[in-house]
């Protein structure tokens, strides 16, 4: 029987993002209770507009979108990343019908795992862990509710993608993303170990075209205006794990991030523990690797069945 998940989905779209929208978007399997924003690819204003438009463009106008923090917990200012455009979607113009909620990201993440039964909710944070951290230290053990939280971040055992030893989102709040780790949830990590194997080749992207519909429109476009050639998965793997965890490789981990500023600020620090070894830390699923042509086929047939 296949499992039905109930979803909240925390980004910072961003076009990798705006295709793991789409792939939730397309898939009964998982019922998308929410969409929550954060600084990140873009800042706030941007990436929770990001969020309205891919949806209302999925034909997902009755998901409700919340913006939450505008910065990291422990910086004044957003750390931002460029690649995905100006406008955080590669310069393709998507029409919107609404805007966010006005209630704040991490008051809706504390409502809804607080008014479901313990193990109900699963949530997929593929930004930078701000929301979730602040949820956590509002509500101490509130993390521990969820069914699973699901993160697409860190480079455990390769070189970072931001600076030689981080990834971008957990750089971008590292103290957020230690937070996460160590509150005691079933976290699994989908970080640049995994996602660099989920790249999508250029004649990949233009076979979306074929699909005749806008939404394969609209995702030939966005990942035509990424601005480095044979774009990756990164925010995809998560989802798409959901949905056949049969692709995806892992190994349990001790895990911790460096929080502090300086030249490992954001790196993620992993143990492998041996089977029935005993941790001497906070423990997650590492993820490690992916069949990447069944993945890219899952996203194209998912694609497909969108307007």
């Amino acid at each position: 029987m296949t499992t039905r998940h109930r979803l909240v989905i925390d980004c910072d779209p961003g076009i990798d993002d705006a295709l793991a929208l789409l792939l939730a978007a397309a898939s009964p399997e998982l019922e998308l209770l929410g969409v929550t924003c954060v600084a990140g690819n873009q800042p706030l204003a941007a990436t929770a507009d990001n969020a309205c438009r891919v949806l209302d463009l999925a034909g997902r106008h009755a998901v409700p979108v919340f913006a939450g923090c505008s910065r990291p917990l422990a910086h004044g200012e957003p750390r931002c990343n460029l690649v995905h455009g100006e406008d955080g979607l590669g310069g393709v113009a998507l029409p919107r019908t609404r805007g966010p909620s006005d209630l704040h990201a991490a008051d809706f993440l504390e409502r809804t795992l607080e008014r479901a039964d313990a193990g109900q909710v699963t949530l997929v944070a593929v930004g930078p862990l701000t929301n979730l951290a602040l949820t956590e230290i509002k509500r101490p053990g509130l993390l521990r509710r969820a069914r699973a939280v699901i993160v697409m971040g860190g480079a455990a055992f390769c070189d970072g993608n931001i600076t030689p030893s981080a990834e971008f989102n957990f750089y971008a709040d590292a103290l957020a993303a230690q937070t996460v780790l160590a509150a005691g949830a079933n976290v699994s990590v989908f970080g640049l170990d995994v996602t660099r194997q989920a790249a999508m080749p250029a004649d990949w992207i233009e076979s979306l075209a074929a699909l005749g519909n806008r939404c394969g429109d609209a995702a030939r476009a966005l990942l035509r205006g990424f601005a480095r050639p044979h774009p990756l998965l990164h925010d995809t793997c998560p989802i798409a794990w959901l949905l056949a965890p049969e692709l995806f490789t892992a190994q349990r981990c001790t895990v911790a991030v460096d929080w502090r500023p300086g030249l490992t600020e954001g790196h993620l620090a992993a143990k492998r523990l041996p089977a029935g070894g005993v941790a001497d830390g906070h423990v997650a699923e590492v993820f490690i690797g992916v069949q990447a042509d069944p993945l890219r086929a899952l996203l194209r047939e998912r694609l497909a069945r969108l307007p």
